[in-house]
């Protein structure tokens, strides 16, 4: 069975020790953790993901 993922926009915290305590604790809750270092953290991050698949899908069946 998979981790279930979360995901994580640094840009949310504003010092790197508040952004490494999150992280720790949503990967001792056993999640995989994904960080975003840019940006919009506002955005739906589905379509954003949805964007990332499409284009790397296109560039490899060329």
């Amino acid at each position: 069975m998979s981790k279930p993922t979360y995901y994580l926009w640094k840009n949310d915290f504003s010092t790197q020790e508040d952004f490494e305590t999150a992280k720790e604790k949503y990967r001792k809750l056993g999640f995989r953790v994904v960080t975003y270092l840019d940006g919009q953290n506002d955005k739906n991050i589905h379509d954003g993901l949805k964007a990332v698949i499409k284009n790397h899908y296109c560039n490899t069946s060329s």
